[in-house]
């Protein structure tokens, strides 16, 4: 009787045991019977251990040994992390309270995911920050991404031609007060109520130039 070795197999891996070698029996002319007997499971946070047994018995249905094997199951992959893109704000606020989510899974077990800074953090304005993500599984695996949130001062956005021959246009922004001025240098006023999208009211022809600007 050759029992078969132990062995380590990694987490999310397909295998089997292996079943012992036995020999011929110069004592019995059948050959012997090799019967796999008990499952015992070792569950443990990060290495499990499922061992095997099996009974040879011979031809007079007498038990002539028996084998076991040891499979230890452990996880040294890290988990799968994918961070958001690159987030820009475009706003007039002091500290911009930016929110975001990250995936992460993991084959073997849970997944912790933390942030550096945390979602929800209020960043300063007109800054580039960089946010560093970490996913750590069960057995202390872990992994990394990174990404950047921006503050920015709005702008005005798309801006297009509403009638063709005419000065009408559409004017779109995310945050922040509209200005208008029929020069270029200004002074610039507020325009009453604007919200965005804008569509300028009909101006006399031939058209009148018109800028437009945002304030904070």
């Amino acid at each position: 009787i050759a029992c078969q070795v132990d062995k380590t197999i990694e987490c999310g891996s397909s295998w089997s045991f292996d079943p012992p070698l036995v020999g011929p029996d110069s004592c019995c002319p059948a050959a012997p019977l090799v019967t796999f007997s008990a499952v015992t499971n070792l569950s443990g946070t990060c290495k499990e251990i499922i061992t095997g047994t099996w009974i040879i018995t011979d031809c007079r249905g007498v038990v002539v040994g028996t084998c076991t094997q040891n499979v230890t199951i452990v996880d040294t992959t890290p988990p799968t992390i994918t961070c958001p893109t690159n987030i820009v704000v475009f706003t007039c606020n002091t500290n911009a309270i930016v929110f975001w989510s990250i995936l992460a899974t993991d084959t073997c077990s849970s997944v912790t995911v933390t942030s550096s800074p945390p979602s929800g953090t209020a960043f300063l304005p007109n800054t580039t920050n960089t946010v560093t993500a970490t996913a750590r599984d069960a057995c202390g695996n872990t992994n990394n991404c990174t990404f950047t949130v921006a503050i920015r001062r709005p702008v005005l956005g798309l801006v297009t031609i509403k009638y063709p021959g005419t000065n009408i246009v559409v004017l779109t922004w995310t945050n922040g007060f509209l200005q208008v001025s029929t020069n270029v240098i200004g002074p610039y006023v507020d325009v009453p109520g604007a919200t965005s999208p804008y569509t300028n009211t009909t101006l006399p022809m031939p058209p009148t130039n018109r800028f437009y600007r945002l304030r904070c």
